[in-house]
């Protein structure tokens, strides 16, 4: 709400320039309702904290990830050592940071209150959501079942998910360049826009000032946003 609230003030704000009357008024409204509501999907008002927490979120699961091929040492280590599986997860909860060690402990807090173990590993799978988390998850169900060989399992899959950001890792070197050229192409325009605020206020207040301007300016951001779309699916190729 406090989003949606500033970005419906910073829509007035920004035209404030246009002349005063009903029609211009209206105009006003739903630039700033569009602030408000973050149509069409602009990082502002109802958006921007989305934005956020999405952030926040897969930067969380990156940091698991990374973390998960020591975590998968650990309990291999700890298989060899004569500790259980509960023994070795409890472990990694204490032996290593957060994120990984607030998931093995939800999954540990949980089993200690009676959910079986399966049922708390489905839903360390379900939270986190990526392929390695599920190969992991699959693998202890299925050898706790079966009887199989967990230490050899756990080797298996912290080199499958070593060699995986391998190749992320080659990919994302390779994309670099077309990354930043959309970057470059993206903040090209306001960078243009504010050496000639500083050299001919006047002229440019034009874009901001008139209708013209206004229907200008909102065709340069659809641009904008259609070919920071189309460069990112360019670049953007799935391990």
């Amino acid at each position: 709400m406090a989003s949606m609230a500033v970005s419906f003030c910073l829509g007035f704000v920004l035209t404030m320039g246009l002349p005063v009357g009903n029609g211009y008024n209206l105009v006003r409204l739903i630039i700033a309702t569009l602030f408000a509501f973050g149509f069409p999907k602009l990082p502002t008002g109802y958006n921007f904290p989305r934005l956020v927490i999405n952030y926040m979120w897969d930067r969380r699961i990156h940091n698991f990830e990374i973390q998960m091929m020591d975590a998968l040492t650990f309990m291999s280590n700890g298989l060899k050592s004569g500790l259980s599986l509960i023994q070795s997860m409890d472990m990694v909860k204490d032996e290593m940071d957060n994120p990984i060690a607030e998931e093995f402990a939800l999954v540990l807090s949980q089993q200690r209150l009676g959910i079986p173990l399966e049922e708390a590993l489905l839903g360390l799978e379900e939270r986190i959501g990526t392929e390695d988390v599920q190969i992991m998850v699959t693998s202890i169900n299925i050898l706790r079942q079966s009887g199989g060989n967990l230490t050899e399992t756990f080797d298996t899959i912290a080199e499958t998910v070593r060699e995986r950001k391998k190749v992320e890792g080659r990919i994302a070197t390779l994309t670099a360049q077309g990354r930043a050229q959309g970057i470059i192409i993206t903040l090209m325009p306001f960078v243009l826009a504010g050496v000639l605020y500083t050299m001919d206020a006047q002229l440019i207040e034009r874009l901001w000032k008139t209708p013209l301007g206004l229907i200008l300016l909102l065709m340069m951001f659809g641009l904008q946003f259609v070919g920071a779309w189309l460069i990112k699916k360019t670049i953007e190729i799935e391990v």
